[in-house]
C-alpha cells in the first residue's frame, strides 16, 4: 500500500511554542448564536456567541479587534489592539455551578458529571499528532490545577491515566496509569473506554459511571482557572513542532508561518491524517477542536474515486467496531440513510481505518458522515414541534 505508519509513539518532543499573531481571525461558529453586530469592537477575552448545544463552550475573542463580517458559521475580526477584557473569579460551589461557569468560559464540558470512574486520555489522537508529550512534560502544575477542578464537578472514587507504551506517562495523584499497544486508533475515546472499563460505547455516548477527558481537557480548564479568563486557544501539531494557536487563526496563515507553500490541488488538513477535515480555503480559521495541521501534496494524496464496491471485505476485516463500512457507503451512496442503521452506523467511531484500506478507493468515512448526518435531520423532522421547542426551552416533561 503506502509506508503510512499507524504508529502513536511520539518520542521527545520540543517545548510548546506561542504561535504567531496574524492580522485577522475567521472564527468558527458553526453551533453557536453571535450576540455582537458587524462593526463591534471586542477586547481579548470578550464574548462574542452563545454555544447553542448543552455543555459546548461559548465562544470569546481570542484578540482586541473589530468585527467585519458576521457569517451562519464564522465571524470575522480585523485585529487592531491588545487590550483584555476583565478576568472572572471561579465559583467557590463544586458541581453544577462550577461547570456552568467553565462553560461560560468557553470550555467543552458536556460529558463532565458525577460519576465514579474518570479516565485520563493521554493516548495521541492520530498518528502525527503529539500535543500531549510537552504538557505533561511542562506544564504539570497547570495540569494537576485542571484535575483538581473537574474532581470537584465529577467526584470519581477511581481515576486512570492512560497512555501509549513507550510515550511519557507520569502519574498524577490518586491515578493509576494504564498502557495500551501504541497503535492507531487506540487513542479514540471509545477505545480508551473498552480499554479500561471493558465496556464498549457508541461515539459520544460514554457510559453512565465514567467521564473522559484528554490532557488538553485539563490543560484548558487548568488555564481558565490560573488566569481567569476564558479559552480562547488550541494547541496544534504543525510538523513536527507544537504550537498554541489562537482561535480563528486562518489555516493559510499557519502553513506560511511553517514555510510551507500550498499549491492549486493541495489540500489542508485540520486535525490528523486519518480523521481531519480539509479547510474549505486558506481563509478557514482553526477551531477548538483542532489538534494540528496537514498539507496533502496533489500527487501524494489518496485519489478518491466514485467506483463501485468491489466486495473484497478489507473494509470490514480492519474495522474496529466490527461494521461493515461498504454496505453503510452503498447505503448513503444512494439515499438509503435508514437503511443505514441495520449495519449499525451508529456504532461507527469515525477512525478512518476503513477508507484507507479499500482497494476501489472510495470515500468511505465521507459517505458514513454524510450519512449519520442525514439520519440526524430525519430524526429532527419525525420529532413533534412541540417537543422540538421543549427541549431547545429546557421545559421538556414540564406541564404548564
Amino acid at each position: 500500500m503506502t509506508t503510512f505508519s499507524f504508529s502513536l509513539q511520539t518520542g521527545e518532543t520540543g517545548p510548546l511554542e506561542k504561535g504567531s499573531e496574524p492580522d485577522r481571525l475567521r472564527i468558527p461558529i458553526p453551533c453557536h448564536t453571535p450576540i455582537l453586530s458587524e462593526g463591534d469592537q471586542v477586547l481579548v477575552g470578550t464574548k462574542i456567541a452563545i454555544a447553542n448545544h448543552d455543555g459546548s463552550g461559548d465562544m470569546h475573542a481570542p484578540m482586541a479587534g473589530i468585527i467585519q463580517d458576521i457569517l451562519p458559521y464564522s465571524m470575522l475580526i480585523k485585529v487592531n489592539g491588545k487590550d483584555r477584557a476583565k478576568t472572572k473569579k471561579a465559583p467557590s460551589a463544586d458541581g453544577a455551578p462550577l461547570k456552568e461557569w467553565l462553560r461560560d468560559m468557553g470550555a467543552q464540558v458536556k460529558n463532565i458529571d458525577k460519576a465514579p470512574i474518570l479516565i485520563i486520555n493521554a493516548v495521541p489522537p492520530e498518528p502525527g499528532i503529539s500535543i500531549y508529550d510537552p504538557l505533561l512534560r511542562d506544564y504539570r502544575k497547570t495540569l494537576e490545577l485542571g484535575l483538581e477542578t473537574v474532581q470537584r464537578i465529577v467526584k470519581p472514587s477511581k481515576m486512570f491515566l492512560v497512555a501509549a507504551k513507550g510515550n511519557r506517562a507520569n502519574a498524577f495523584a490518586n491515578c493509576t496509569v494504564m498502557h495500551v499497544a501504541p497503535t492507531y486508533p487506540n487513542g479514540i475515546d471509545e477505545m480508551v473506554i473498552k480499554a479500561v472499563t471493558g465496556q464498549e460505547v457508541l461515539p459520544d455516548a460514554p457510559p453512565d459511571d465514567t467521564v473522559i477527558l484528554s490532557v488538553s481537557d485539563l490543560y484548558f480548564i487548568g488555564r481558565i482557572m490560573e488566569t481567569g479568563r476564558p479559552l480562547t486557544e488550541t494547541i496544534m501539531t504543525i510538523g513536527n513542532r507544537n504550537y498554541l494557536i489562537r482561535v480563528g487563526t486562518p489555516v493559510g496563515f499557519l502553513a506560511e508561518q511553517a514555510g510551507a507553500t500550498v499549491q492549486p490541488g493541495d489540500r489542508i488538513v485540520m486535525g490528523g491524517p486519518m480523521r481531519g477535515l480539509t479547510a474549505i480555503n486558506l481563509e478557514q480559521g482553526v477551531g477548538k477542536d483542532t489538534t494540528g495541521l496537514q498539507i496533502l501534496r496533489k500527487d501524494e494524496s489518496l485519489k478518491t474515486t466514485d467506483n463501485f464496491c468491489l466486495g473484497c471485505g478489507e473494509c470490514e476485516r480492519h474495522c474496529p467496531a466490527r461494521i461493515m463500512p461498504g454496505m453503510i457507503s452503498r447505503c448513503a451512496e444512494f439515499k438509503q440513510f435508514k437503511r443505514a442503521e441495520d449495519f449499525h452506523i451508529h456504532s461507527c467511531i469515525e477512525c478512518g481505518i476503513c477508507g484507507y484500506w479499500c482497494k476501489a478507493q472510495r470515500p468511505l468515512l465521507q459517505y458514513i458522515r454524510l450519512a449519520k448526518y442525514e439520519l440526524a435531520l430525519l430524526r429532527k423532522d419525525e420529532t413533534p414541534s412541540d417537543m422540538i421547542v421543549q427541549a431547545e426551552t429546557g421545559q421538556a416533561g414540564e406541564k404548564e
